[in-house]
């Protein structure tokens, strides 16, 4: 085998071997973004009454997110919290890499203090997290 040969071979050999470490450098983590508000507007995939702080009393908060860069089909999970106590799970499809999707909480009036919706991929990670306070 003539040097140019072996030279070709040991570039080519050298490019396979370095090809998963590329890709997993170029691979980016998964990007979330949560709001909370009072309606979907459901035309626009856009949020109404968007606000970090409701009234007491009110009927009903939406949580609206919007993932980047996971791996569809799967789902994720937006799990409520009010002052800590787990108080609804909800499990939510995600169809592609760029996707909204939005859970609702019913409200009971007493139901005040700060509230935390964490999302969680399908094997359970926290992908993550914001609250909002009902006074």
């Amino acid at each position: 085998m003539k040097y140019s040969e072996k030279l070709g071979t040991l570039l080519l050999l050298g490019f396979v071997l370095l090809a998963p470490i590329a890709q997993a450098q170029d691979a980016v983590a998964p990007s979330v973004e949560i709001a909370f508000g009072t309606d979907i507007d459901r035309d626009n995939r856009e949020l109404v009454g968007e606000t970090p702080v409701f009234s007491a009393g009110i009927d009903k908060i939406i949580c609206l997110t919007r993932l980047k860069g996971l791996e569809a089909p799967t789902s994720v999970t937006h799990v409520w919290y009010r002052d800590g106590k787990t108080m609804a799970r909800v499990d939510l499809n995600v169809a592609s890499s760029n996707w909204r999707t939005w859970s609702s909480k019913r409200l009971l009036p007493d139901w005040t203090g700060h509230w935390e919706v964490k999302v969680l991929d399908s094997d359970g990670r926290v992908l993550g997290s914001a609250g909002f306070d009902v006074q």
